[in-house]
């Protein structure tokens, strides 16, 4: 070895302080490496308790927040329901008080003058409580100790009430009555029009929405008996209510959301929206299973357990971890983004029309219902305003309203209204809507969700209804009620101002030969046609009516002198002396015609028309084909 050489010795050899800072070194990265790992562990495992708590949270709300907004659309059914069955009975009421006892209530209902369906069957009943019309065969059946007859009989308010399940007695099924006062002229009690509706008619919503295997839908009095219930698929009604969580609760409060434990009810917990009904005395229940709502959230909660268990025994692979945990954020993410495209898909598919408006009544968005309701595009109808909407003498009375919804003291959902709005083809369209306000986190109203059912057709059969109550259906002239209207508002304006009136009272001479000869539809087109040249004899301010038969009424809104009823006369004996031609056969008949003129022969409707029917029979066996005055009254 020469001296320039290092020993081996020296060179193996390390110095202790180099050892003792690698040592430490070790220990210091060991316990860093540790404490991250610990930390790391807690972060993982909190975050994930966190997350499963948020979206347990998350869940319960937005299932609170669809439940709320079933209950909405089941009330405004119930409330639909419940407005089809006033305008029903307040309709039969009418003609009850004007035609007596022998209301054709069956002959009505086969005839589909009244058309809703959801009635059992509508009786009128009177003061003793025995049915004396009805929709169906009856018998000898007595209602006087029924809670419905009672009720109205008790009671001087002019309100729809909404009786507990009974068993029909003509029926025999379970109904749920429902009955209007009919007050009598001088204010005493003249009986009730009573209908009845199945229970199983007011939970057919259950079929509409999706509430689960377990879901709850009930109708329930505010006395505490159940009107109907559909509860796991099983239908009940008559039950007591008022052990119920949600009975107890609207008592204190008319609406709200909460999670039931079931124990008074079948045992399962459910997530609960009610609502106590404007205008009744009623309430509405909404509910699913918390186990059905809760099952996604403890799916996904079995895999966030998962995930941070695996994350803790694979902390040497921590940039791994990190993939994984990003990974799950963004299926957490696509979950969310999945859930709002839900939310989308079901707002578009809503059987309701549903739109956003922003306070000074620009449309800010509305799903496709609404879109085809008026006949817009999506986008089209965003550059609209609600106002555009409506009729030019509806604005106004449009602004008032919504500046009332947007005021600080309004309810955060109004009671439903019906308004007409404009399609964009410029038909009507008429909707039952209710304006809801949401509010942004200072309690200023930040738009509004206008709610709207068609209701187009129902109007449409009100209108029939009315039309049909007051003409004639052959002919398509007044009726002989619409005759008496128009003549007293003939009479009045006569009397107020000093003039002349004039009724004419005619029998067509020969009609009866054509009906025999020729059957009865060659009747009814001569009938049809009589009417038309009737019409075309006088003013559009008079006014034609047949009475029946072949009788027929005129009134002549203003006459200058007698002589002009003469005139009028001529006109009508000449137009029905012109053949007739019945699809090819011509027939011929004529008329006898008889006055009475206003105040010469009466200064009442009765007076007169009786001067002018006497008239008529005068002018008949005086050779028919004529005319004839009334004999005045003698002093």
């Amino acid at each position: 070895m020469t001296p320039h050489q290092p020993s081996g010795r020296n060179l193996d050899r390390e110095h202790p302080a180099q050892a003792l800072w690698r040592h430490h070194t070790g220990t210091l990265l060991s316990l860093f490496i540790a404490l991250v790992c610990a930390l790391a562990i807690a972060g993982i495992w909190l975050t994930t308790l966190q997350r499963i708590a948020f979206e347990r949270e998350q869940a319960v709300a937005a299932a609170m927040q669809a439940n709320s907004n079933l209950a909405i659309a089941f009330e405004q059914q119930v409330f639909r329901t419940l407005k089809a069955a006033e305008q029903v009975a307040t309709f039969v009421r009418e003609q009850y008080l004007r035609q007596g006892p022998g209301l054709p209530l069956h002959q009505w209902s086969e005839q589909r003058v009244i058309r809703e369906e959801m009635f059992t069957i509508i009786s009128v009943v009177d003061e003793t409580g025995a049915i004396v019309s009805s929709s169906r065969a009856t018998g000898k059946v007595s209602y006087a100790d029924r809670q419905f007859f009672l009720a109205q009989r008790d009671s001087t308010q002019d309100e729809l009430f909404v009786s507990e399940p009974v068993l029909g007695r003509v029926t025999g099924r379970w109904q749920i009555p429902m009955s209007l006062r009919i007050t009598r002229p001088d204010g005493g009690f003249g009986g009730v029009v009573v209908m009845a509706v199945d229970p199983a008619n007011f939970t057919d919503f259950y079929r509409q929405a999706d509430l689960g295997h377990q879901g709850l839908l009930e109708l329930t009095g505010l006395d505490g008996t159940v009107r109907g219930r559909k509860m796991g698929g099983q239908n009940s009604f008559g039950l007591d209510a008022r052990n119920l969580a949600w009975f107890q609760r609207q008592t204190a409060t008319p609406q709200g959301d909460f999670v039931d434990s079931g124990e008074a009810a079948d045992g399962i917990a459910r997530i609960v929206s009610y609502r106590t009904m404007e205008g009744y005395p009623l309430m509405v229940t909404v509910g699913t299973a918390h186990a059905e709502e809760m099952a996604p959230v403890l799916q996904r909660r079995t895999g966030y357990l998962a995930l941070a268990g695996g994350a803790s025994a694979a902390l040497l692979v921590f940039a791994g971890l990190l993939i994984l945990v990003l990974a799950r954020q963004r299926t957490v993410a696509n979950a969310l983004r999945a859930s709002e495209a839900l939310f989308r898909a079901t707002f578009h598919q809503a059987a309701m029309g549903i739109a956003h408006i922003a306070p000074d009544g620009r449309i800010l968005g509305a799903n496709e219902k609404f879109c085809r309701m008026l006949g817009y595009g999506s986008d089209e109808l965003c550059t609209h305003t609600v106002f555009d909407l409506c009729d030019d003498n509806a604005h106004d009375e449009a602004r008032q309203f919504l500046a009332h919804r947007l005021s600080a003291h309004s309810p955060v959902f109004s009671p439903e209204i019906e308004k007409p709005y404009r399609r964009k083809d410029g038909s009507i369209l008429w909707v039952c809507e209710a304006l809801g306000v949401v509010k942004d986190s200072h309690g200023r109203p930040d738009f509004l969700v206008a709610v709207a059912q068609d209701i187009t057709a129902r109007k449409d059969l009100e209108e029939r209804l009315s039309h049909d109550a007051r003409h004639d259906a052959l002919t398509g002239l007044p009726n002989r009620l619409m005759f008496t209207d128009r003549f007293a508002q003939v009479l009045e304006s006569a009397q107020r101002n000093g003039k002349l009136a004039a009724v004419f009272y005619l029998d067509l001479d020969g009609f009866k030969a054509v009906n025999d000869t020729h059957g009865h539809a060659a009747g009814d087109l001569l009938l049809r046609q009589t009417a038309r040249r009737l019409e075309s004899c006088v003013r559009a301010e008079d006014t034609v009516s047949r009475f029946g038969g072949d009788e027929f009424g005129i009134v002549l809104a203003t006459v200058a002198r007698q002589q002009d009823c003469e005139l009028v006369a001529a006109k009508i004996l000449q137009a029905l002396s012109t053949p007739f031609d019945l699809d090819g056969t011509v027939v011929h008949i004529s008329a006898s015609v008889g006055a009475a003129l206003y105040p010469t022969h009466g200064s009442d409707i009765a007076t007169l028309v009786a001067h002018a029917d006497t008239a008529m029979y005068a002018a008949k066996n005086g050779g028919k084909n004529r005319f004839s005055w009334g004999a005045p009254p003698h002093d």
